[in-house]
């Protein structure tokens, strides 16, 4: 539990870093655009304040007027064209070749490799005539190199927050675990010792009961009807209390409790146990234990998960129906599988067949069960390091697969 909780933080966290990283070079990204478009601009600018109209050559270029303004000549440059496009001065920065004229925005490839971006705009003379072109550049070389340097400070910065987090988070994680963990055993304690607090006046309540109908055997029939429902109440209560002692007993170490257990055995006294109430039901009843096997556990557990798993069986199994019961094994370790022929289980209840007291029809909540059978089951069989599986479809029925090691991995 504690690593899925520390997965699904990381994960979450991980991705709100990256979604704030891609923001912080987007936003970092358009601002250095926006910062170079009006680099350009100012820059082509001064490049039409330096030029000089004539009336022989149209204009020249008196780059003193550009003493106010400095031009970068390893990331900069500006180039002044005629009318015609031909390339009248330069300075800076500059392409291998010169480029034909294009107003506006455009990217052209620099002298020593890489990019220009440049701005190009139109010389008007004195009359408003068109004397020709200056254009504007720069180098992505210093643009690339910033977004560079970002992204290094992010992924670097994204590192370490997600180290730091990580140390937090898991530091959150095993107090928030070790609380709740606190809290179900506490929870489990209350639960084993109500449970067994209560068998005592069970037993008495059952007992007495059953002495007043023996002892006035010639009591009229309502009261006689009254103490049976008692006995049979008290009877209900015990079975109840029993299987909430089982369940909050269920996470406790296995260590003292570790006997060779022959699971063909253990199915042949489930068949012997089981036989006579499938042929009330006029259900098919067989068991086949193959070949011996042993594991490693406690065989009263052992046997009430298999018994929990048939008795399910048969119960919702209908008249004329059939129960079998399989067991295999190999090197992993024993599997038994409990096949029936009974109403199935709709795909959307599969997932809570397991919980305590669900029951896919309320209506048969007093059908003799707790509600509590399957869950003991399962809970068993992850005490002793197994698991159980089911496959099922409605109106043919279903298949439990009991899954257990030769020897539990982990006592607990």
């Amino acid at each position: 539990m504690q690593q899925r909780l520390f997965l699904a933080y990381f994960v979450v966290l991980a991705c709100v870093i990256a979604v704030f990283a891609l923001a912080v070079e987007l936003s970092f990204v358009a601002n250095v655009r926006r910062q170079a478009t009006n680099r350009l601009v100012t820059l082509a600018r001064a490049g039409a304040a330096a030029v000089l109209f004539t009336r022989k050559h149209g204009f020249v270029v008196d780059e003193q007027s550009l003493g106010g303004f400095e031009v970068d000549p390893k990331n900069e440059g500006l180039q002044w064209f005629d009318v015609a496009g031909k390339l009248r001065a330069a300075r800076g920065r500059a392409p291998a070749k010169p480029a034909p004229v294009q107003l506006g925005s455009e990217t052209l490839n620099a002298l020593t490799g890489g990019l220009l971006e440049t701005y190009t705009i139109e010389l008007h003379g004195p009359g408003g005539d068109r004397r020709g072109y200056v254009r504007a550049m720069l180098t992505s070389e210093a643009f690339n190199q910033g977004v560079g340097a970002l992204n290094v400070g992010i992924v670097l910065g994204s590192i370490l927050a997600i180290i730091a987090a990580s140390v937090g988070g898991t530091r959150v994680t095993r107090a928030a675990i070790a609380r709740t963990e606190a809290g179900y055993r506490r929870l489990q304690e209350f639960t084993a010792d109500a449970s067994h607090e209560l068998r005592s006046p069970l037993t008495a309540l059952s007992a007495t009961a059953a002495v007043a109908l023996h002892e006035a055997p010639d009591m009229n029939e309502r009261t006689r009807n009254r103490f049976l429902a008692i006995a049979s109440a008290a009877k209900d209560m015990q079975r109840l209390v029993d299987d909430l002692l089982i369940l909050a007993r269920a996470g406790r170490s296995l260590e003292r409790e570790m006997f060779a257990v022959r699971v063909d055995g253990v199915l042949r006294e489930i068949y012997e146990r089981y036989q006579s109430t499938a042929a009330l039901k006029s259900l098919r009843f067989d068991v086949v234990p193959g070949e011996p096997a042993q594991i490693i556990g406690n065989p009263e557990q052992i046997t009430r998960i298999v018994s929990n798993l048939v008795d399910n069986a048969i119960r919702y199994t209908p008249a004329g129906g059939s129960v079998r019961v399989v067991c295999a094994q190999d090197h992993a370790g024993v599997k038994v599988m409990v096949e029936d022929s009974g109403i199935g289980i709709s795909p959307k209840n599969l997932r809570r067949i397991f919980d305590r007291f669900w029951r896919a029809d309320p209506r048969r909540r007093f059908d003799g069960g707790t509600g509590l059978g399957l869950s003991i089951a399962r809970a068993l069989a992850e005490r002793h390091g197994g698991r159980i599986s089911v496959s099922s479809r409605i109106g043919t029925g279903s298949t439990f697969t009991l899954t257990l090691p030769h020897r539990p991995s982990a006592l607990g």
